[in-house]
């Protein structure tokens, strides 16, 4: 199912058969491991690098991945860091081997036993957030890429949504209503212009 390094380096070759395999389980795909291009100590203190990222998240998500998860990375060796971080505490891995963060295992399990639960909720029980690129904030980019078009993907996503069950409420009739709507909510939220409003931010908002 997997391609880039951990599989062929010919994109899509063998993207029929993960479909295939894929709609037959029907059952969500995660992905947990470790990170195994990163130590643990530049993890904690500056996140995922690039790299790992695209292994860990990208290369499995084109493949149907969902929620990745890292579980671990490899030893760092600097066990004055490990043993002032509760997670990380007496490890007694040398220096470039895979350790595990038990910490993550625990999150990995919620995050299964979630997903599952969801399954069962009926679709208009459900909750589906859709993120709207919309950067630099209140200058009219909402909605917007290059060589697409955004609004009416994401008019034709509500609708499919609507017709499987989702409470969607009311969708507007074109996708130029729908962006209209979606930057009229956006002059008014935090991220949006009203950010920086004086008087909107004496009111409470923008903290």
């Amino acid at each position: 199912l997997v391609g880039g390094p951990a599989g062929s380096m010919e994109g899509a070759r063998q993207a029929d058969l993960a479909k295939q395999i894929l709609m037959a389980k029907n059952v969500p795909y995660f992905v947990a491991a470790p990170l195994l291009i990163q130590d643990v100590k530049s993890w904690y203190q500056s996140g995922i690098g690039g790299l790992q990222s695209v292994v860990l998240y990208s290369l499995p998500e084109l493949d149907g991945a969902i929620d990745a998860i890292p579980l671990g990375g490899l030893c760092c060796g600097d066990r004055e860091f490990c043993n002032s971080e509760r997670d990380l505490k007496s490890c007694s891995r040398e220096a470039g081997e895979i350790r595990l963060v038990k910490d993550r295992l625990n999150r990995l399990t919620q995050r299964v036993h979630k997903w599952t639960t969801l399954r069962d909720k009926n679709e208009a029980e459900r909750r589906v957030a859709v993120v709207l690129y919309g950067y630099p904030p209140g200058i009219g980019a909402t909605g917007t890429a290059a060589l697409l078009n955004v609004p009416k993907s994401l008019l034709q996503l509500l609708q499919r949504l609507q017709m499987e069950g989702y409470n969607v409420g009311e969708l507007p009739s074109d996708e130029e209503d729908l962006l209209r709507l979606c930057r009229e909510a956006d002059e008014i939220a935090d991220t949006g212009r009203a950010y920086r409003n004086e008087q909107y931010k004496e009111g409470g908002g923008g903290t």
